[in-house]
């Protein structure tokens, strides 16, 4: 009796000790800043004619902990929007610059070659962490480049990973079926929307055809902080490029309602009593 009591103590602790490893190793990931700091000039005028890139990018750094490596390669296939077998960087960095540089140096780009005014273009990539638990984690890419005209173009994503099935969540891992037309979280993200920039009326707005909620678009690009699930929209999504890309934060304890049980389960139990 003895001897069986004395086993099953010790598979409790081997358990807790478990546990807490794989708590531990996703909590404590150490960070990776990899930045990149390149000018490019085109070749047939580089006096006045230049690409500049300026890259930077949080990554977790990849020991032992296979978790941390797939949740590495994930976050470099998502930026880069490319398929790779391995965690480093630098291939797809590269890439991505001679892909951006590659027009720029073609010999048909004729307003290049003029002496008379200086084309300097360029490409920024800030890429990092925005919330983060042991379980569930935010990601947010975001590009700004210019390569001519009246003003740089803005393209903003945002992910989210989860630890607990080590796998990157679509939306429909997270909300129900039938979130993305449910007039009732329309009518919250719109009053949200209106409050967050003091509009009296949806017209204040300055959207695109939204005469009620039910016009409203909820958008497929989310991500949490630690009180909000945030709907992120692009620069000309739902309204002209000049008014703003708005993000609307809605308290996950109103968007509860929303999520898919087992999502809910998995991240948020607590705030359900």
């Amino acid at each position: 009796m003895k001897i069986k009591n004395v086993l099953f103590l010790l598979s409790v602790v081997l358990f807790f000790l478990g546990c807490n490893k794989t708590k531990t190793s996703l909590e404590s990931m150490e960070i990776e800043e990899v930045k990149v700091n390149e000018i490019k000039y085109y070749e047939k005028n580089p006096k006045y004619a230049s690409y500049k890139f300026d890259i930077s990018i949080q990554l977790p750094k990849c020991q032992k902990d296979t978790i941390v490596c797939s949740l590495r390669k994930v976050i470099i296939e998502s930026i880069f929007n490319i398929n790779i077998d391995t965690t480093d960087t630098k291939t797809a960095i590269n890439r991505y610059m001679l892909e951006r540089s590659d027009s720029f140096q073609e010999p048909e780009a004729i307003y290049l070659k003029n002496n008379r005014s200086t084309n300097q273009m360029w490409s920024k990539l800030d890429c990092k962490f925005v919330y983060s638990t042991k379980d569930l984690l935010s990601y947010k890419v975001l590009e700004e480049y210019f390569t001519g005209g009246a003003h740089p173009n803005k393209d903003r994503y945002y992910f989210n990973y989860d630890f607990s099935l080590a796998r990157k969540l679509n939306n429909e891992d997270i909300f129900k079926p039938t979130a993305k037309d449910d007039i009732r979280l329309k009518e919250i993200l719109l009053k949200q929307l209106m409050k967050q920039e003091n509009a009296k009326q949806i017209d204040d707005l300055n959207l695109f055809d939204v005469e009620s909620p039910k016009d409203f678009m909820i958008s497929p690009i989310i991500y949490f902080d630690s009180a909000n699930v945030v709907f992120s929209y692009g620069d000309s999504d739902i309204r002209a490029y000049a008014y703003g890309a708005p993000e609307i934060k809605i308290p996950i304890k109103q968007a509860m309602e929303f999520f898919k049980e087992d999502f809910k389960n998995r991240h948020f139990s607590e705030k359900t009593h």
